[in-house]
């Protein structure tokens, strides 16, 4: 029953930044509703007991991506960014559905656990192995090719971001119109 009670309290945290998220003006609030959106997450797969993603989650993503979006943040001059007033509210509030949507999903995947495994296999090698060697054993043997392919698509992204960058630091320079 107290795991359930922390799943709900990270849930809700998690619900309320991503409203914040799309709802907040400032983009310094902005970041700091997505890290607080990010350590939720954390937390969830810290309770649901997949400790090693959780830790991921926050190594990765609360760490070094929330540290990158500030440092984005910090860089681009947003007087000259912000040319006309454009903030998503209509697309915030249509996805709200989805959002909501795939928490619930969350809360099922939550309460089912890996019970819902086909023949327990999972609990059999969590048992046995423990989690960070399960999610090694299956992502490099079952998954390997997709794996390889997003991390493909990530390396793309990527160069497509530092491409975008670089020509979006010229347009600012340039204050001709």
């Amino acid at each position: 029953m107290g795991r359930l009670v922390i799943f709900g309290l990270f849930s809700l945290l998690a619900v309320l930044s991503a409203v914040g998220i799309i709802t907040l003006r400032n983009p310094v609030y902005v970041v700091v509703a997505l890290l607080s959106s990010l350590i939720a997450v954390a937390g969830i797969f810290f309770t649901a007991g997949a400790e090693l993603v959780g830790a991921l989650q926050l190594l990765i993503y609360a760490v070094a991506i929330a540290v990158f979006y500030i440092f984005v943040v910090s860089a681009v001059p947003w007087e000259k960014a912000k040319k006309t007033e454009s903030h998503y509210r209509f697309e915030g509030i249509v996805s709200l559905p989805v959002v909501l949507f795939l928490y619930v999903e969350m809360l099922v995947v939550f309460l089912l656990g890996v019970k819902a495994s086909p023949k327990g296999e999972i609990r059999r090698f969590i048992e046995e192995l423990g989690n960070a060697e399960v999610v090694g054993a299956v992502l490099f043997s079952k998954y390997f090719l997709a794996f390889e392919v997003v991390s493909l698509v990530l390396l793309i992204g990527m160069i497509g971001a530092v491409l975008i960058g670089r020509k979006e630091s010229q347009t600012y320079e340039d204050d001709t119109p």
